[in-house]
């Protein structure tokens, strides 16, 4: 299991089933930097939030395995980052909007369940001028903040059935090699 990535996964087949026609990346690819416009989905931070909540007792299957499940939830801060070129300016600010538009409507948050995210909140969307070597180019950036949950199911040992419990106890503060033996039926 690899939380980060279940979580970028989570939130590329997110935005791409609402805009299959955009190019997204994320962050810190080590290639050539793809033809703009395009956004890269930046996981910031991935903060546990509370404790973690575990089933009681062992659930057993048919096959007689007994497993036992922890879910921990995350507060995912989550930066959107929308990058064209000058020229393209409105097109950009357009993409950016759009997302944050389409985070509170009702496909949105039914594309965010089946995707086991939740949006928490947003800040509003920033304007960034950067001035490369060839040309000026538009950044907006849409900071957010999402619960995600992680669920780990573990094996656990388990006891079918207890009839009765003995006990003995050697040497139980009196003199030596005295013995007391206990049982409880159940």
């Amino acid at each position: 299991m690899n939380i980060y990535k279940d979580l970028e996964d989570s939130l590329y087949a997110y935005v791409s089933s609402l805009f299959p026609a955009w190019r997204i990346i994320f962050p810190f690819q080590n290639g050539p930097e793809p033809q703009t416009p395009y956004m890269v989905i930046d996981v910031k931070r991935l903060d546990a939030v509370g404790r973690e909540q575990s089933s009681g007792g062992v659930t057993i299957d048919e096959f007689g395995t007994g497993s036992t499940t922890t879910i921990q939830h995350y507060a995912a801060q989550i930066r959107f980052e929308f990058v064209g070129k000058n020229d393209t300016n409105t097109e950009v600010a357009e993409m950016a909007h759009q997302l944050e538009l389409n985070l509170r409507t009702p496909e949105g948050y039914e594309l965010q369940h089946l995707q086991n995210i939740a949006l928490y909140s947003y800040a509003p969307i920033e304007r960034l001028a950067l001035k490369r070597e060839t040309d000026m180019y538009m950044f907006y950036q849409l900071d957010t903040q999402f619960g995600y949950a992680v669920q780990i199911i573990t094996e656990s040992n388990w006891i079918a059935s207890v009839d009765n419990i003995t006990g003995t106890y050697h040497n139980a503060g009196r003199e030596p090699d005295y013995t007391i033996v206990s049982t409880i039926e159940i």
